[in-house]
This record gives structure tokens, C-alpha cells and sequence, in this order.
């Protein structure tokens, strides 16, 4: 007699499906969190980017210090980034090239999960992130 076969699986692999998600779960779930994050300081750093385009742009084109640092720091704000958490350092001559000024603006990004850079052995505190620019001057 021939047999046919079932889709049905062996009595003996029953619950494999259930212990395979089990174990792959909390990896799929850090792995998730780590994209979070690293995405959210992607963003940071991308807001601190322009932020230092937008004020070395002003210091180029014959602004003040003083002035470069306000729109700095308006754009940082306008971005939702809190104002009075970060730094802005312009300096109006540049060492590197003549006639150039540079717009660096940092902060400190904390962390959503730090008990997960915590497990992967780096510091859960949070990372300075640094956005800068430099300019040719115009005037």
C-alpha cells in the first residue's frame, strides 16, 4: 500500500516553531532598539550639521559673532532641539585656510535605551555629537 504524506509534522517536532521564536526574540527585539536610536542621533547629528551651516553662513557673509551664534542657535531650536543644551563655538579665522571661518556646534545626545549600549560594552551615559562647518568669507 502506498502511503501519502501529510503536511502534518512529526509528533516529535511539535513546539520546534515555538522554541526557535523564543530564542530569537530578544535578539530581534535589541536589534530593533539599537536601530531606534542610532537613527534618533542620526537625526541629532544631522539637525547640528545644518544648525553650523546656517550660522557659519552668517559668519561669512560679514555678520558677527554674536549674530552667527543667535541664528546657530534659533535653527537648533526651530528644529526641536533644546537651545540651552548645546554649545556653539565660532571661530573668525580659520587656522586651516585663509579667510575662512568655522561654526562648530555640540551636545550631549542621551541615550533612549542605555541598558542596551550598556550590554554591547560601551558607555550608557550618552555621546557628544559635534556638528561643524566652515565657510570661505564673502565680504
Amino acid at each position: 500500500m502506498l502511503k501519502i504524506p501529510r503536511n502534518r509534522p512529526d509528533r516529535r517536532e511539535r513546539g520546534t516553531a515555538l522554541i526557535e521564536f523564543a530564542l530569537v526574540l530578544p535578539l530581534l527585539i535589541v536589534l530593533t532598539l539599537l536601530v531606534v536610536d542610532f537613527g534618533r542621533a542620526f537625526y541629532v547629528k544631522n539637525l547640528l550639521e545644518q544648525a553650523a551651516r546656517e550660522g557659519a553662513r552668517r559668519l561669512a557673509v560679514g555678520s558677527s559673532v554674536e549674530a552667527a551664534g543667535s541664528i546657530t542657535r534659533s535653527v537648533a531650536s526651530a528644529s526641536g532641539i533644546d537651545s540651552t543644551r548645546i554649545s556653539v563655538t565660532a571661530l573668525d579665522l580659520d587656522p586651516t585656510g585663509p579667510n575662512q571661518v568655522r561654526m562648530t556646534v555640540t551636545m550631549q545626545f542621551n541615550w533612549l535605551y542605555p541598558g542596551v549600549f550598556g550590554l554591547l560594552g560601551t558607555s550608557p551615559s550618552g555621546t557628544t555629537l559635534t556638528g561643524t562647518c566652515a565657510m570661505r568669507r564673502e565680504y
